[in-house]
């Protein structure tokens, strides 16, 4: 078989050289199409929803609403993957402290689910209804987060004819304040966080 001298005088086989040599750009070339593979699979499910979530949210814009819901940017809450939270100060949807929604408030609803009804590029529609800061002494107001919750659901599935398996109500009553721990009218608020993800957390 023959050899090859190097400089320093040590023995090689050339084709033992070469053999290592394309062994191990084979293993390289394997983890680069894995980790390629990985990170394209999430990455292109990524442009998938943002892309969507553009969609809806330039139609949002353009539906010229009488007041325009604030979008919330990715990563401020606990969301899935695919998600998009709209919230909407209470002072102008309800009626007071209650949970009977203003005519204002039936036709921001009202027209905000048309808009995402006919840019159906969504799995699910989370409402949740957020009242005060939680505050020790003071009882937890469940019962108004979650009616404001289910009257934001009814006007959605009879004004906006959103089929009702695409909705679920939540009521976070104070657990989550918008605007610090202290008492702030923009803590009385619903969320609408629409799923694009088709396996999104429940």
């Amino acid at each position: 078989m023959a050899t090859r001298t190097s400089r320093l005088g040590v023995d090689t086989n050339p084709y033992i050289a070469f053999s290592d040599l394309t062994l191990n750009l084979v293993f390289v070339l394997v983890f680069f199409v894995v980790a390629m593979l990985a990170v394209s699979q999430s990455g292109w499910e990524q442009v998938r929803y943002k892309q969507a979530q553009d969609r809806v949210a330039a139609a949002v814009r353009g539906a010229n609403l009488p007041v325009t819901p604030t979008l919330l940017l990715p990563g401020q809450r606990n969301d899935p993957p695919g998600a998009q939270r709209w919230v909407f100060p209470s002072r102008r949807m309800f009626a007071g402290d209650t949970a009977t929604l203003t005519s204002d408030g039936q036709e921001i609803l009202t027209n905000f689910a048309r808009v995402l009804k006919s840019n159906l590029l969504w799995e699910r529609i989370r409402i949740e209804g957020h009242t005060q800061t939680s505050r020790e002494g003071v009882p937890e107001r469940w019962d108004l987060s979650a009616a404001r919750a289910s009257a934001v659901a009814e006007v959605f599935y009879n004004g906006g004819r959103i089929p009702p398996y695409r909705l679920a109500v939540a009521a976070r009553g104070g657990q989550t304040p918008f605007a610090g721990k202290g008492f702030d009218p923009l803590n009385e608020r619903v969320e609408i966080v629409v799923e694009y993800a088709s396996k999104a957390a429940n």
